[in-house]
């Protein structure tokens, strides 16, 4: 357990936070501070010099301590998600830094590429240049994750930890992907199309959540659920399918998305690269084959693709309030944004 007056460090910084948020400057005095932690007076020094080491307070001969003029200048937000490149990260990128831009903060983006080793170099840079905040897109948020010491050590240190699309965490901010598995797998039967196939991850929560909406959408409608049908990937095979080498991809082309009439996909790239496919084997949709996708990114709705997201506008601007709330150190909630066909 850390030393009592590393916690009251904690503590301090994240009041300070609020403190200047609500233009007040003058810390309570050390005999307040006592009574308010039930520690001794040495317990609240050490921990108020390790904040003046810090640079985060002042002391005035005879007036108290205060907040020091430059503390909390950082004004950025650091972004780590899979790939700055890939699905909705652009256009959620785009959005986040409009929003922040409007309350003077600025954000950056670093891709963690589903790689543990990349996660930690950023991560470690995160507690070395202390981000106003630090929102995270796990790349595999249903498996192990060895980084975890480090996310503690970053909140421990007093910088807020928002997790997108995600359950992780405190505070997150994601999308319904339970009910939009379901709504978009009812769209689809509700459209006549009965022998119904799915394309999703099953190492983070997004895709178990979608798969599982899928599922319970089929038995609702007494539609047959088939797992031959299913094809559930993992980050890394998600990657190389949407690079182009697919051979088991292709290979459940052809022998299990036969007899089918449509099908439902992860994402838009997959959507892209499965629509691809069907063109050099003939198929077309959405006449031979209905294609479905979860969609919040810069996929447009083309070739008959039924889509189903977020108000992309809406999440950004809440992303950003959250990220602006604790770093200011203000509360913020949780949100969950539901999906629309």
């Amino acid at each position: 357990m850390a030393e009592k007056y590393k916690v009251i460090v904690n503590k301090l910084e994240l009041e300070l936070k609020k403190m200047r948020s609500e233009g007040r400057t003058r810390l309570p005095s050390e005999q307040d501070l006592c009574s308010e932690f039930s520690c001794s007076r040495q317990t609240i020094r050490a921990a108020l010099d390790v904040l003046l080491q810090k640079g985060l307070i002042v002391k005035r001969r005879g007036a108290g301590s205060y907040i020091a003029d430059d503390s909390f200048n950082n004004r950025t937000v650091f972004f780590m998600t899979e790939d700055c490149d890939r699905y909705q990260s652009p256009a959620l990128i785009s959005g986040l830094k409009e929003q922040l831009s409007n309350s003077k903060y600025e954000l950056r983006s670093f891709s963690g590429c589903g790689s543990v080793s990349e996660e930690s170099k950023i991560l470690s840079c995160v507690i070395k240049e202390r981000p106003a905040a630090l929102i995270i897109e796990p790349a595999k948020d249903l498996v192990p994750d060895p980084n975890l010491r480090l996310i503690e050590e970053i909140e421990d240190t007093g910088i807020p930890v928002i997790y997108l699309n995600s359950s992780l965490g405190k505070i997150h901010v994601a999308s319904d992907n339970y009910e939009g598995g379901r709504e978009l797998t009812k769209h689809v039967l509700e459209s006549g199309r009965k022998k119904t196939a799915c394309i999703f991850r099953i190492d983070d929560s997004s895709g178990r959540d979608r798969y599982k909406g899928y599922i319970d959408a089929l038995l609702d409608a007494d539609a047959d659920y088939d797992e031959s049908r299913c094809f559930l990937m993992t980050y890394k095979e998600e990657k190389e399918i949407i690079s182009g080498d697919d051979k088991k991809f292709a290979s459940f082309i052809d022998n299990n998305l036969f007899g089918c009439d449509s099908v439902i996909c992860q994402n838009g790239m997959i959507a892209n690269r499965l629509m691809l496919l069907l063109r050099k084997r003939g198929v077309s949709v959405p006449e031979d084959l209905l294609v479905a996708c979860f969609n919040n990114g810069n996929y447009p709705n083309d070739f008959g693709v039924v889509n189903a997201g977020c108000d992309i506008d809406s999440f950004c601007k809440t992303l950003a309030k959250s990220s602006v709330a604790l770093a200011e150190g203000r509360s913020a909630k949780s949100v969950v944004f539901p999906m629309k066909i």
